[in-house]
């Protein structure tokens, strides 16, 4: 490699959750309550179309110029003040600079929003130049953008190689002769298959580009002997999402996709000593909780939590029935909240669960944020309300430190669902151990969800496991460049 051309959005950029809900995010400055799906409805238009769509949809008495002004400012603002770098990149553009590689962006993004990202994070000095779409005149489907950078650069097609988190993009690339890297983009997620046999490599996460150690995450959980929920799908979930996982069991079941059949608690004592190994030798980056039988157990983790000064501690409390039934005696559920909820940075309640939580029924949207933020400043954490058992739509709200986001999602119709509050929540635990802000990890994380669920993985007679793996053997592809 004697060139490396690097799109900005979803490849060195974790900016397209800004994209996502720009509509949103603008309403909600208003005061004015989004309608489900909009993001869906918006992302197919052009800035005008989109702006045009808000003035008559909600009555707005600006023209649709000056909303979309407003909307580009905001966008900017964004791009001047909060969107990150992907974890890993500034470490994957300092080695590439010791060895002499040439750099450059090549993105569709304005000039002045990717030079505003670029310098507030300290990249903008890596990159010889910075080639725009509509400066060369053409957008991605066209490798023009792609041979003005090479020609800039001094580097030969072959030798310059392209990282791109577009499919369509990648293709481009890969038709005028360059060698290609596809990147994992929560936003893309449905098409990872797809990039992962068209581009020459594939990163699932920047970190991995130089085959340095790993961050370690531990999951505290009870063990499904089916493998669908439990230890055996966080550990999954955590490799899949480029992590290293470890893990104190609280107990051993019997079950398979019908049910469960027997259940035996880890002695409280037991756990301590398991927490006490882990913390003693390989200190995990994010701590994940799920399944705790007791009282006792529930205590003993909060207590060696705080000893140890956890960071990153992701709780998916398993409190309710999907019938809003709940499952735990009321002392478990007094330790729950007086011990190890004010302990988490997150709580992950589904709907039932949170009603419990928060003393009355969640029925609506508007219920889902009354409870979030009741939650979350009852306990000091962040709290994500599941909306996976809604019937119209798999909506999520996150509440965190007064900031409110909803990440809206498709729901995919697979009977085989079993785990999908374990493998959220370890998703979420891994990127945050990877560096990723929250909302960046609930956003990545109910992406590899959305995309393990659509895979349709469909063993056992009963409701069955998700395909945590269905990147299949991404891991060839894995490679120091």
């Amino acid at each position: 490699m004697k060139g490396a051309i690097f799109d900005l959005d979803g490849t060195l950029l974790d900016s397209m959750p800004v994209w996502e809900c720009v509509g949103e995010r603008y309403l909600m400055r208003r005061g004015i309550c989004a309608d489900e799906g909009l993001s869906e409805v918006l992302f197919s238009m052009s800035m005008q179309e989109g702006a045009e769509y808000l003035k008559n949809c909600y009555a707005l008495p600006e023209p649709p110029e000056k909303i979309a002004e407003d909307i580009n400012q905001m966008v900017f603002d964004a791009y001047e003040t909060e969107i990150p770098a992907k974890a890993g990149v500034k470490e994957l553009l300092e080695k590439f600079s010791r060895e002499g590689i040439r750099m450059a962006v090549a993105t569709s993004t304005d000039r002045p929003m990717a030079e505003a990202a670029l310098s507030r994070l300290g990249l903008l000095g890596y990159f010889e130049r910075i080639f725009t779409c509509t400066e060369t005149g053409s957008g991605k489907s066209s490798p023009d953008i792609y041979f003005a950078a090479a020609r800039y650069l001094g580097t030969a097609p072959a030798d310059t190689w392209v990282f791109e988190d577009a499919l369509y993009a990648i293709r481009s690339a890969k038709k005028a002769g360059f060698p290609t890297v596809g990147i994992y983009d929560a936003a893309s997620s449905r098409e990872q298959s797809l990039i992962r046999e068209t581009a020459d490599r594939y990163l699932l996460d920047w970190s991995l580009a130089e085959g340095k150690q790993r961050p370690a995450v531990l999951t505290i959980a009870g063990s499904d002997s089916s493998g669908g929920a439990g230890i055996q799908a966080d550990i999954k979930t955590m490799m899949a999402n480029g992590v290293y996982a470890m893990s104190a069991i609280t107990a051993l079941t019997a079950q398979n996709t019908t049910g469960v059949t027997a259940v035996a608690e880890t002695a409280p004592e037991l756990l301590r000593l398991q927490i006490d190994a882990v913390f003693g030798d390989i200190r995990p980056a994010a701590v994940k909780i799920g399944m705790t039988v007791s009282a006792e157990q529930i205590r003993v983790i909060a207590e060696r939590l705080c000893y140890y000064g956890a960071k990153n501690v992701v709780v998916d409390p398993v409190m309710a029935a999907s019938s809003g039934k709940q499952l735990i005696r009321e002392e478990a559920l007094a330790a729950w909240k007086g011990e190890l909820f004010p302990a988490a940075s997150l709580i992950t309640p589904n709907i039932p669960e949170a009603g419990i939580l928060c003393g009355f029924p969640i029925e609506t949207p508007g219920d889902m944020e009354r409870a979030a933020e009741a939650l979350g400043r009852a306990y000091g954490c962040a709290v994500l309300i599941k909306g996976g058992h809604r019937e119209t739509a798999a909506d999520d709200f996150l509440w965190a430190d007064g900031q409110t986001t909803w990440f809206r999602g498709q729901r995919i119709h697979n009977p085989n669902s079993h785990g999908t509050g374990c493998t959220l929540s370890s998703a979420i635990a891994s990127n945050l151990a990877k560096g990723y802000g929250m909302e960046a990890s609930v956003a990545r994380a109910k992406a590899y969800l959305s995309a393990a669920l659509s895979a349709m993985l469909n063993l056992g007679a009963g409701s069955g496991p998700m395909d945590h793996g269905f990147f299949g053997e991404w891991q060839e592809k894995h490679s120091a460049y």
